[in-house]
């Protein structure tokens, strides 16, 4: 017996490095994520603005598809750059800021004596990794211990750095040291290297992980995955302005209501301008319909829609 590949339309091409030990131990979103980068080999021209895409193409959280890279980049599948020369660019660029460059296959290899030279060597390894303990709810086991080592030791990486990194894989639902293993490799490679911009870069990725399914399904986009342009907007709307889904919600209804239909970039435009005219809450925008509520007092033919309409155009000019 005897089968054959049925390529259809499309056709991905991969290194024979996948078969390699170092990619045994690859979760279903590492494979996932591989196969979507290999499929559009254009995602890996920005692989920043990649990451967002495929995220919302296979239902991930961005941190998911960064740390996928980083594993694949560790398992020598990947290089960070066009060649084998820009790799080397890399590293000697982290050597001149005095950083030490990411090992080949991820995090060093502690043997039960290095950990003990480790604990000797810092008295606060054995609290730490007992802290590590308690935030994730479990007991680690050897290996799982060496990643910690690893984080400290060869990352350099502070005890605070680490208890936030793991807080946020609890409440991303990732208890695995593997998986906070490869998050803060690919953190390290993007410079992130501090207790203040990582809690800076995880609270974006968290409000933006649970701020894009909801704004998706208000504006009626389905699975389909935002554009980078988009995607700029809604990080603008809950990273920048802060704006809570009530107020997004407003500017929704605002845009259906003067367009006939969802659309980001006039969401976008009223959101701009609430923004610039001091507008933070509901409440801040309530307060401005009814102020305009206040002069139109007298008027029978008064409408809600066509007040909040005619307070835009007023205060904001034709959008």
């Amino acid at each position: 017996m005897k089968c054959s590949f049925q390529y259809g339309e499309r056709v991905l091409t991969l290194p024979a490095t996948v078969l390699s030990d170092a990619a045994s131990s690859a979760t279903p979103a590492d494979w996932r994520v591989l196969c979507a980068f290999a499929a559009d080999p254009a995602l890996c021209q920005d692989t920043e603005r990649g990451a967002h895409e495929v995220a919302g193409a296979l239902g991930l959280a961005v941190s998911e598809v960064q740390a996928a890279l980083a594993f694949w980049r560790g398992a020598g599948v990947l290089v960070q750059g066009d060649s084998t020369q820009a790799t080397r660019q890399t590293a000697a660029a982290r050597a001149a800021e005095g950083k030490k460059p990411l090992p080949d296959r991820g995090l060093p290899v502690y043997s039960a004596a290095d950990l003990a030279g480790i604990a000797e060597g810092r008295a606060d390894f054995g609290a730490l990794v007992g802290a590590c303990q308690q935030t994730l709810g479990k007991v680690f086991n050897t290996a799982e211990i060496a990643i910690i080592a690893g984080l400290v030791d060869y990352l350099g990486l502070e005890g605070d750095y680490i208890l936030l990194l793991l807080s946020h894989c609890v409440r991303m639902e990732k208890r695995s040291l593997r998986y906070a293993e490869k998050v803060a490799l690919s953190l390290y490679d993007d410079g992130i290297t501090d207790a203040p911009a990582l809690e800076e870069r995880l609270r974006r990725i968290e409000v933006m992980a649970t701020a894009t399914g909801k704004i998706r399904a208000m504006f009626g986009m389905g699975t389909r995955a935002f554009t980078a342009k988009e995607r700029g907007m809604v990080e603008k709307w809950v990273c920048g302005m802060q704006y809570g889904m009530d107020v997004i919600g407003l500017a929704y209804e605002a845009t259906v209501n003067a367009t006939g239909k969802p659309a980001l970039s006039y969401a976008n435009t009223i959101l701009e301008r609430w923004y610039a005219a001091g507008y933070r809450t509901v409440e801040d925008v309530t307060r401005a319909m009814e102020e305009y509520r206040r002069r139109k007092q007298g008027d029978s033919s008064f409408d809600a829609d066509e007040v909040f309409q005619a307070m835009l155009k007023k205060t904001y000019g034709e959008i």
